[in-house]
């Protein structure tokens, strides 16, 4: 067993960036049921990765960051613009390989390895 520990700050970043990846896949989940997303449920994804982004971001760990920006974007303007129709599954594929891509890049971190993948 390994002696080596992260930085506290680090510690709470990956804790409370997998508490929300959780919630995230929650939600997901649950809307993929009904194939809709309850404003409540966009304004809660819009929320989960507002928070990635900036704790990331405060963190360095500009990829992830950068693909929570992204993801945030993308439910502003769901919740902003409310469209007709959206292409369901498309939408929820896209944000589980996003929550993917995060999880991956939290492995990296838990390793002592640098979270370099391209968003």
């Amino acid at each position: 067993m390994s002696n080596m520990s992260h930085e506290p700050m680090t510690e709470m970043f990956i804790f409370e960036t997998e508490q929300l990846l959780e919630q995230l896949e929650q939600i997901i989940l649950a809307s993929e049921k009904i194939q809709e997303f309850a404003s409540q449920d966009i304004n809660e994804i819009f929320r989960i990765m507002h928070t990635i982004k900036g704790s990331s971001a405060m963190m360095l760990y500009n990829n992830i960051s950068t693909l929570a920006h992204f993801i945030e974007d993308l439910f502003f303007f769901l919740r902003e613009s409310k469209p007709a129709s959206i292409q369901f599954s498309n939408l929820t594929d896209l944000v589980l390989k996003g929550a993917d891509f995060i999880q991956t890049e939290l492995a990296k971190i838990k390793a002592f390895q640098t979270p370099d993948a391209d968003p």
